[in-house]
């Protein structure tokens, strides 16, 4: 019995070294696998981060975009325009524009304008997908006659698709305008383009007329000929005519013919 129990102390001593690797394996088994359960979950949270960041582009993405300045006129250059416009892909509702100070306006425009300034401060009810509106101040010469800066924060409010958007607040000053090309917009090419196509039309007409002329020219023979024998014609109706005439005006009968001698 004793030795039958040493023979298993033996065993049990040459297994122990096994089993403690064998322990040793586990426990780095179970360590990577504990690992990969971690790296799993933040490729989890990172999908997701990445779902609601899409999410969140595709929403700002078809929001539309509401913005506010002060321009000259792109046709005649010296008026000043306040312009309202959406350049976001979807309509956009209750737009409101404030003004701080309120703007300057010309002599003749102040009424309209602080009447302007009122409806944008109420707000517009909505402004299309790349569309603008324009009102005019007035006169550049009248509004950036004065040296001094005329700073204007300005303050955009409105809601999209998905609700209200970000607040956009900044500032501009009209005095930076002072010194700008005021010229209209055009190019010297579109005038040399409406020229030469104008140019190709008078070709064109001048070229039709002088075919009309060589044809009548070469018709005019033949048409010589048929005055000349409607003439005759003519002629030769009238005759009979002109001989009724003269008897009715007491000229007396036409003399008869003489008679022919009898053989």
């Amino acid at each position: 019995m004793l030795a039958i129990s040493i023979v298993a102390l033996v065993i049990s001593a040459f297994s122990l070294p096994f089993t403690a690797w064998a322990a040793r394996a586990a426990a780095k088994q179970a360590k990577a696998a504990h690992d990969q359960t971690e790296i799993q979950r933040e490729q989890v949270a990172a999908a997701r981060e990445q779902t609601q960041l899409q999410r969140e582009l595709g929403r700002e993405a078809s929001q539309p975009y509401v913005w506010a300045d002060i321009q000259p006129d792109t046709q005649q250059g010296t008026v000043m325009h306040i312009v309202v416009g959406n350049s976001g892909p979807t309509v956009a509702r209750n737009v409101k524009v404030t003004f701080d100070p309120p703007l300057p306006a010309g002599q003749q425009q102040s009424d309209k304008v602080e009447s302007v300034q009122r409806i944008l401060a109420k707000g517009l009810r909505s402004l299309a997908p790349n569309r603008a509106i324009r009102w005019t101040l007035g006169a550049g010469y009248d509004l950036l006659s004065s040296e001094d800066p005329q700073v204007r924060t300005v303050r955009v409010e409105g809601e999209g698709a998905h609700g209200p958007l970000p607040v956009l607040e900044f500032e501009i000053d009209i005095s930076e305008w002072r010194q700008a090309r005021d010229a209209p917009d055009g190019s010297l090419h579109h005038v040399r383009g409406a020229i030469k196509d104008l140019t190709k039309a008078v070709g064109g007409i001048e070229t039709t007329i002088k075919r009309v002329a060589n044809r009548l020219e070469v018709q005019e023979p033949a048409t010589d000929g048929f005055n000349e024998l409607s003439d005759s014609v003519t002629k030769q109706q009238l005759a009979p005519q002109a001989q009724q005439n003269a008897l009715e005006e007491g000229a007396g009968p036409a003399p008869l013919p003489p008679l022919s001698s009898p053989q």
